[in-house]
This record gives structure tokens, C-alpha cells and sequence, in this order.
């Protein structure tokens, strides 16, 4: 396939994920856009490669950076939820299933203590403001419920991925120009 169809495709999802993040800046938006974006990568890794996703992934990052986007919403997708549908992807071709589930839940684990520490050290908020609940307890209620909606997000990702190349596949492959067998 061409580099230019490439290029096109990645320029394409990379300016719809870069809109896409603009929208942190409404308060119901914070974590939701920056999951909905992430998605948008799973179209060049499966029709081009791991690669390019990233190259899309990292063009839209710098560009949140420096567009006016919610700073905890950009921690959030670059973070975890920008690159994790690419990295699931490379970890779904790993023969064994447990393998797999732990290598998802360390990623997203190292990933969430990353994301909590930036937003604490670095954006100054705080983790937990509460008289009745002690930070430790917030913090292992924080991991225990992320943990669970992540699971949740990963068995949903696995779904849309499922849903791509069931229905729109074809058409992404026709827009694009692409006449290769898959």
C-alpha cells in the first residue's frame, strides 16, 4: 500500500481525534473523549500497522498539549486511554489468555498510578479531600473501581474492534482507496 493513503488516513484520524479532545473542555467530557479518541487508532492499526496508530496517537498529543484541552483529560489519554486500544491490539496476539489479562491489568495499574501521581505532583490537585475517609482507603477504593470499569472498557473495546471489521471495515477500506485483500 502507498504511503500516501497512509498518511492521508493517519492526517484524517489524527485531525478527528485532535477535535474530538477540544471537547474535555465541557466538565461531563473529562474522561469519556478521551476513551471515545483512543478508538479512533484502532483503524490504522488494523489496516496499516501498530506504527502508524502510534504516529496518529502522538501527533494528536502534542496537539492537545498545545490546544486549550482540559489538562487532566490530556494526563488521562496520554496516560492510558490515547494508546491503550493499540497496545491491546499487540497484546491480543500473545498465544496465552491469562498472559494476556495480566499484562492488561499491569498496564493499566502502572498506568493509573502514573495518571494519579501527574495530576497530583503536577497539576496541583489534590487525590482525595475528605474528613471521614483516609487517603490510603481512597486510594484502594480508586484502584478497586478502576480496575472493574477497566475491565469493563477492555471487554467493550473488544467489541467495537469486533464491530469494525464486521461493519464498517469495508467501508473505511473503499474510502480510503485501499484494494488490497485483507
Amino acid at each position: 500500500m502507498k504511503n500516501t493513503v497512509k498518511i492521508t488516513a493517519c492526517g484524517i484520524i489524527s485531525a478527528l481525534a485532535v477535535v474530538l479532545m477540544l471537547g474535555t473542555n465541557i466538565p461531563v467530557m473529562l474522561y469519556t473523549v478521551p476513551a471515545v479518541t483512543g478508538l479512533l487508532f484502532i483503524v490504522p492499526a488494523i489496516e496499516f500497522d501498530s506504527k502508524w496508530a502510534f504516529l496518529c496517537f502522538f501527533i494528536t498529543a502534542i496537539l492537545s498539549f498545545i490546544l486549550p484541552t482540559e489538562r487532566e483529560a490530556f494526563i488521562m489519554y496520554l496516560g492510558l486511554l490515547g494508546y491503550y486500544p493499540i497496545l491491546k491490539m499487540l497484546i491480543e496476539r500473545l498465544p496465552s489468555k491469562p498472559l494476556r489479562c495480566v499484562l492488561k491489568f499491569v498496564a493499566f495499574n502502572v498506568a493509573l498510578m502514573g495518571c494519579v501521581l501527574a495530576v497530583t505532583f503536577i497539576l496541583g490537585l489534590p487525590f482525595f479531600e475528605n474528613e471521614y475517609v483516609s487517603e490510603l482507603a481512597a486510594a484502594v477504593i480508586t484502584f478497586a473501581v478502576g480496575n472493574g470499569v477497566f475491565w469493563i472498557y477492555d471487554f467493550a473495546l473488544t467489541r467495537v474492534i469486533a464491530l469494525y471489521f464486521v461493519k464498517f471495515r469495508k467501508t473505511v477500506r473503499k474510502a480510503f482507496k485501499m484494494k488490497e485483500k485483507y
